[in-house]
């Protein structure tokens, strides 16, 4: 009825963490290499690269709530907030949305710009590829993609 609030925590899915883990481990190899061989060019070039994938993390989905009027994010740092009326809200059935980066990141998340035949370009910010929907700005055509508020 009114005024029901969904809430669902977020977790990201099995491929995503599996994933995100051997990245992670090449990366602690990279750094250790680094400061043990490496000159500091290298160590430079390392340091860089482990922020450029450490840092989008904090943009993390942890939950996502859904009330009448709007959609909010809670990130680890941060959220994002979406109003329904300026979006068409639609689902998404399908796993292979992420295969192609155009500028994006997926270690721990989805996030970033990716494209598809059916969809074409979209933002993406989200932990679970099974359970996702789309907003579509109705003002510009915008898309975003994120975790679905409901289980």
């Amino acid at each position: 009825g009114l005024g029901d609030v969904y809430k669902r925590q977020l977790l990201p899915s099995r491929m995503l963490i599996i994933y995100s883990i051997i990245i992670s481990a090449i990366v602690g190899y990279a750094i250790y290499y680094a400061f043990t061989e490496g000159n500091t060019l290298i160590r430079i070039v390392v340091i860089i690269a482990t922020l450029l994938i450490v840092l989008p993390v904090l943009r993390m989905p942890v939950s996502i709530n859904e009330d009448n009027d709007t959609i909010r994010i809670k990130l680890i740092v941060g959220e994002k907030v979406f109003l329904k009326k300026e979006h068409t809200i639609t689902h998404i059935k399908t796993k292979s949305l992420f295969s192609v980066r155009l500028f994006a990141t997926s270690v721990f998340l989805y996030w970033g710009y990716f494209w598809t035949k059916s969809i074409g370009t979209f933002y993406a910010l989200c932990v679970d590829n099974t359970n996702l929907i789309m907003l579509t700005n109705k003002n510009d055509g915008s898309k975003i993609v994120i975790d679905s508020p409901f289980v």
